[in-house]
């Protein structure tokens, strides 16, 4: 399944902000997506752990077009 990161999303201007703040690049970010461990929030968001940030995304699924878009929300530095 091709992995899609959306960010021309109205929502993910804050998870820009936040990458620009910290110095993550995009690349950084679709590896932390793709490698990091995974942990679910109680509200259905997922939050990928990887080095020294985690990223919040939600994701969701286009079997019909083979497609599994990724909307990042956030991105924390632990």
């Amino acid at each position: 399944m091709k992995l899609k990161v959306n960010w021309d999303h109205k929502r993910v201007k804050h998870a820009i902000e936040r990458m620009w703040l910290r110095g993550i690049s995009r690349k950084e970010i679709v590896n932390a997506i793709q490698k990091g461990q995974k942990r679910k929030q109680k509200n259905n968001l997922i939050e990928a752990f990887h080095s020294y940030y985690s990223v919040v995304y939600t994701e969701y699924f286009f079997k019909k077009h083979n497609i599994h878009k990724i909307y990042p929300i956030t991105v924390k530095i632990w």
